[in-house]
C-alpha cells in the first residue's frame, strides 16, 4: 500500500512537470520543446556550479582549507533545497484536496504521511544533485579524494536533503498550527514564511564566505569554520574526519526523526480540523455600476492577495526586487570602488547594470502564467457567461501588472537616486523595467492559454508546476539574459543603446502577444476544456 502510493505521488509530480492539462492529445512539438529547455537550464547550472567549484578548488588547494569548496557547496544546495520545497510542503501535506479522500480509506494515515515526506525528499535529492555532483567531481579531479572522505562525501550527499525536508516540514507544520486557528491567514501564511526563510538565508549569510575578517577576496577562507554544520560536512567530504561526518550525521537525523515524530501525532488533527472562518455581516449599500472588465479585474487581484501559495510561488519576485534594490543602493559606495572600470565607462556601464539587474528580478513574477489553471472547476461559469474573453484575459494581464508595477518602481527610483542616474537614464531606466513587467504579464498569459493545467490537487501545483510556469519564469529569465549580455556590449559604444537594446525587443513582443491575445487568444479560451 506504501509502495502504491508513493509510486502515484511521483507519477503526480513527474506529470505536473511534463503535462499541462488531462487532454490526452498531447503535441509531440512541446512535449521536446519542454524537454530542451529543461536541458538546456540544467546544463546551465550544472556549468555555473562547476565553473565556481574549479576556481574554488585551484584557490584552496595546498592552504589547509581545503573543506571550503564543499562547506560552501553544502551551503548553496541546502538554500536551494530549502527555497526549492519550503512553499510546497504546507501544501503537499496539510492542504492537499485528496486528504479528506485518502483518510476515508482504510489506509494508516502514517503512509499517507511518509509517501508525501519520500516525494518531497527525492525533490530535494534532485535539487541537491544540481549543486553538489559538480562540486564532487571537480573536487575529485584537481585535488582528490581519500578513501574515507569519498565514503562520507556520498553520505553527506544521502543525508543533506533529510534536513532540509526537516526544516521545511517543521517550518509547515507551525504555520499550520498558526494559521487554523487565525480567520485571514493569508497575511500570517506569507510573514511566517518569508521571517522563517529570511531568517534561514540570513544566518546562512552570516556564517557563510563573509564570515572571515578578510571577507570573500581573502582566501584563508577561515570565517567557514564558525558555520559548525556547513564546515562539518566540507571537513567530512574533505578530510575523511570520522567526527566531523557523526556530528553532521547527528545534525541531519536528529531534526529529521523529530519532524516525522511531531508530523505524525499532530497530522490527522490539522487536517480534519475545522478552520476558522471570517463571519460576513451584510450591510446595505449603494452599489456602483461598473464594467465587465472592472469586475474581472477586481476578481483577479482579490484572488492573488488571498493565496498564500499564489503569492510565495508567483509573485516573490515583488519582494526580491525591493530588497534587492536598497542592498544595492546601501551597498552602493563600496560597488562603485570595485568596479574594474574608471572614468567615462563607470558613468556607461553603472546605470544599465543596475537597470538589467531589477529588470531580470521583474521577470521572475509568474502572476498571469498559473491564473487560467486556477479557475479550474469555475472555468465553464467565465465561458458561459456574458462576458467578452478579450475582458477576461486582459483582465489577467492588468492585473499581473498592477500588482508587479508598484514595487519595481519604487526599487528602480531607489536605485537611481542611490546611483545618481542622469534624467535621460532615469527615465530609460524606469521605461525598461517596467516594459519586462507588460512583457512579463503578456508572455505568462500566452503560456497559460496555450498549456492551461486543470488536473492539479492543490493550487499550489497549479502556481508552481506545469509548462506554462516553467516556460514562463525561464523563458522571460532567458530573454532578458540575452538581451543583458547584448547591452553590455553596446553600452560600451553608446551609454543609452544598452536600454534601447532591452526596451524595443519588450516592447514590440508585448503588443504582438496583445493582438494575439485580443484576436486568436479569444477562441482558444473559449475552446478550453477542463
Amino acid at each position: 500500500m506504501l509502495k502504491a502510493l508513493i509510486k502515484s505521488r511521483l507519477s503526480a509530480i513527474f506529470s505536473s512537470l511534463t503535462q499541462g492539462s488531462k487532454k490526452k492529445n498531447k503535441s509531440k512539438v512541446s512535449m521536446v520543446l519542454l524537454m530542451v529547455l529543461f536541458a538546456i537550464i540544467i546544463a546551465y547550472v550544472l556549468f555555473a556550479m562547476g565553473a565556481l567549484a574549479v576556481a574554488l578548488c585551484f584557490m584552496t588547494r595546498g592552504t589547509g582549507n581545503e573543506f571550503a569548496p564543499f562547506t560552501i557547496a553544502v551551503l548553496a544546495a541546502s538554500a536551494l533545497c530549502l527555497f526549492g520545497s519550503i512553499f510546497a510542503t504546507k501544501t503537499q501535506l496539510f492542504e492537499s484536496k485528496d486528504n479528506e479522500l485518502l483518510l476515508s480509506m482504510p489506509i494508516p494515515p502514517k503512509y499517507i504521511l511518509i509517501s508525501r515526506m519520500i516525494a518531497l525528499v527525492l525533490v530535494n535529492f534532485l535539487l541537491e544533485a544540481i549543486v553538489m555532483l559538480p562540486f564532487m567531481a571537480v573536487y575529485g579531479f584537481i585535488i582528490g579524494f581519500s578513501p574515507l572522505g569519498a565514503v562520507f562525501s556520498i553520505l553527506v550527499f544521502i543525508l543533506l536533503p533529510f534536513l532540509t525536508l526537516a526544516l521545511s516540514c517543521l517550518i509547515a507544520w507551525l504555520v499550520s498550527e498558526v494559521t487554523s486557528r487565525v480567520k485571514n491567514k493569508t497575511p500570517i501564511t506569507v510573514i511566517l514564511f518569508l521571517l522563517f526563510f529570511g531568517g534561514y538565508m540570513f544566518l546562512c549569510g552570516s556564517i557563510g564566505a563573509f564570515a572571515g575578517e578578510g571577507g570573500f577576496t581573502s582566501i584563508d577562507l577561515g570565517g567557514l569554520k564558525n558555520s559548525l554544520l556547513f564546515y562539518w560536512a566540507g571537513d567530512a567530504m574533505a578530510k575523511g574526519s570520522g567526527l566531523s561526518m557523526l556530528l553532521f550525521f547527528l545534525c541531519c537525523a536528529v531534526p529529521a526523526v523529530a519532524a516525522y515524530i511531531i508530523l505524525d501525532k499532530t497530522f490527522i488533527k490539522i487536517v480534519t480540523r475545522r478552520r476558522a472562518r471570517t463571519k460576513i455581516e451584510y450591510k446595505g449599500n449603494r452599489e456602483s455600476v461598473g464594467s465587465a472588465f472592472t469586475a474581472m479585474l477586481k476578481k483577479e487581484i482579490r484572488r492573488f492577495f488571498t493565496s498564500s501559495a499564489y503569492i510565495m510561488n508567483a509573485g516573490l519576485g515583488n519582494v526580491m526586487c525591493i530588497v534587492l534594490a536598497v542592498f544595492l543602493a546601501v551597498m552602493s559606495k563600496d560597488i562603485l570602488q570595485s568596479v574594474p572600470f574608471e572614468g567615462e565607462m563607470v558613468k556607461r556601464v553603472i546605470p544599465f547594470a543596475v537597470t538589467a539587474i531589477c529588470t531580470f528580478i521583474a521577470s521572475m513574477n509568474l502572476i498571469s502564467a498559473p491564473s487560467i489553471s486556477l479557475e479550474d472547476k469555475c472555468l465553464w461559469i467565465l465561458q458561459s457567461s456574458p462576458v467578452n474573453p478579450k475582458d477576461v484575459l486582459m483582465a489577467k494581464v492588468c492585473a499581473h501588472i498592477i500588482i508587479c508595477t508598484p514595487l519595481t518602481l519604487v526599487s528602480m527610483v531607489i536605485l537611481c537616486i542611490a546611483y545618481k542616474l542622469s534624467v535621460i537614464a532615469s527615465i530609460l531606466a524606469v521605461a525598461t523595467s517596467l516594459s519586462a513587467v507588460v512583457f512579463t504579464a503578456y508572455w505568462g498569459m500566452l503560456l497559460g492559454l496555450k498549456f492551461p493545467k486543470f488536473d492539479w490537487q492543490n493550487e499550489n501545483v497549479a502556481v508552481k508546476q506545469g509548462m506554462a510556469v516553467f516556460g514562463a519564469m525561464f523563458g522571460s529569465m532567458l530573454f532578458y539574459m540575452v538581451l543583458s549580455v547584448l547591452g553590455f556590449i553596446l553600452t560600451v559604444i553608446n551609454e543609452y543603446l544598452g536600454f534601447i537594446i532591452v526596451l524595443a525587443p519588450s516592447i514590440i513582443a508585448s503588443v504582438g502577444i496583445h493582438f494575439y491575445l485580443i484576436n486568436g487568444g479569444c477562441g482558444t479560451f473559449e475552446k478550453l476544456k477542463k
